[in-house]
């Protein structure tokens, strides 16, 4: 199976999230505004980290290249 670094920072994003609702719901003692803050910052830095990471990984179809600039071309069916 191939990497998946975008899945894997979602997947860590909406454990965060649940982490935080459940802290909440148990007593953590924050107000709405500032859970939706906390909430807002997550998501935030989690697609920061999901452009880091994930940039590299793929190979846009605009003008596919390789790592050394090198233009990609498709080979011919059959």
């Amino acid at each position: 199976m191939r990497p998946r670094p975008i899945a894997i920072v979602n997947g860590i994003t909406a454990l965060v999230e649940t982490l935080i609702a459940v802290a909440v719901g148990f007593g953590l003692g924050l107000s709405g505004e500032e859970v939706a803050l906390v909430m807002a910052a997550v998501i935030a830095a989690a697609n920061v980290v999901k452009t880091w990471i994930g940039q590299p990984q793929v190979t846009p179809t605009s003008d596919p290249r390789d790592d050394d600039g090198r233009e990609l071309v498709a080979l011919e069916a059959g």
